[in-house]
C-alpha cells in the first residue's frame, strides 16, 4: 500500500534537505548544549582500545600537529615498531611528576620522590648515605640527598708512608714495590742540595733538559695513581731522596 508523504519545513517554510533517506541536520550555532547520549568508537569495525594491554590496530592514538614543537622527532621516531613517541605513560597525584618517553629513552620531569624510593632514572634518595650495592657487586644507584645534591666519596679507606732515596745520581728508581693505592704524596727530603724529579720510568732530573716534575728541598707533589711501581725518581745528587704517604 502507498505510505503517505510528510514533509518537514521551518519556520520561513524552507523544506528540510533529506539525503540517500537520511535527515540532514545543521547544529544550529549558539551556545546550547546537545546531549547525543554513548558514543561507541569504532576502528577498522572493531572498537577502540584504550590501555587495555598491548598496543593494537584499535588503540586510540593522537597525532601530533605539522607546526608542534616535537612534530619532526614524531615522524621519526613512527618508523620503528618498538618506539612510543611522546607518549604520557605516568603522572602522579600532585601532577608535578610526569614521565614520557621520546623514543627509547624515558624522560622524567619535575617533581619529588620519598626518601629510600629509586626513580626511573636510577637514582637514590637517601637523607643519609647507605649502601646500596647488588649482591655481586656489580652495579650500584647513585643517591642524593633531600636537597639533590650527589653523594661522593674518595673511598681512601687507609694509607703508609715511605722513604726512597736515589743511590746513584741520574738513574732512576721506583718509588715502591707492587703496591695498590688511590694517591700519593711526595716530598724532597728538606736536607736535599740538589734537585729530585718524579715521574714515570726513565725519568731525568737533569735541570732544564731533564723530564718529570721538579721538587726542591721541602716541595711537595701530589698525584693520583692505582701502584707505587708506577712512579719513578730521579736526583741530581747521589744518596738523596724524597718521603712520601700514599692512601688506598
Amino acid at each position: 500500500m502507498p505510505h503517505p508523504k510528510v514533509k518537514i519545513a521551518d519556520n520561513s517554510g524552507n523544506e528540510v534537505a533529506v539525503t540517500s533517506n537520511a535527515l540532514d541536520v545543521n547544529i544550529a550555532g549558539g551556545t546550547a548544549d546537545i546531549d547525543i547520549g554513548d558514543v561507541s568508537l569504532l576502528l577498522g569495525g572493531t572498537a577502540a582500545s584504550v590501555n587495555t594491554g598491548a598496543i593494537g590496530a584499535q588503540t586510540l592514538r593522537v597525532t601530533l600537529a605539522t607546526g608542534d614543537w616535537n612534530q619532526t622527532a614524531s615522524t621519526a621516531l613512527q618508523t620503528s615498531a618498538n618506539s612510543r613517541n611522546s607518549s604520557l605513560v605516568a603522572i602522579d597525584t600532585s601532577l608535578n611528576n610526569i614521565e614520557t618517553y621520546i623514543g627509547q629513552s624515558l624522560v622524567l620531569t619535575g617533581g619529588q620522590y620519598a626518601e629510600g624510593n629509586a626513580n626511573t632514572t636510577a637514582i637514590v634518595r637517601n637523607d643519609t648515605l647507605v649502601s646500596l650495592v647488588s649482591v655481586d657487586n656489580d652495579y650500584a644507584p647513585l643517591q642524593v640527598n633531600a636537597s639533590g645534591a650527589l653523594y661522593t666519596s674518595h673511598d681512601i679507606t687507609g694509607g703508609a708512608d715511605g722513604v726512597k732515596v736515589v743511590s746513584s745520581a741520574g738513574t732512576d728508581v721506583v718509588l715502591g714495590g707492587d703496591v695498590a693505592c688511590r694517591k700519593i704524596d711526595i716530598q724532597a727530603q728538606t736536607d736535599n742540595t740538589g734537585l729530585i724529579a718524579v715521574g714515570f720510568t726513565s725519568v731525568d732530573a737533569t735541570e732544564a733538559t731533564g723530564t718529570g716534575v721538579i721538587l726542591y728541598a721541602g716541595d711537595t707533589y701530589s698525584l693520583e695513581i692505582n701502584n707505587l711501581n708506577l712512579i719513578y725518581i730521579d736526583s741530581t745528587v747521589s744518596g738523596e731522596g724524597v718521603r712520601y704517604t700514599y692512601f688506598t
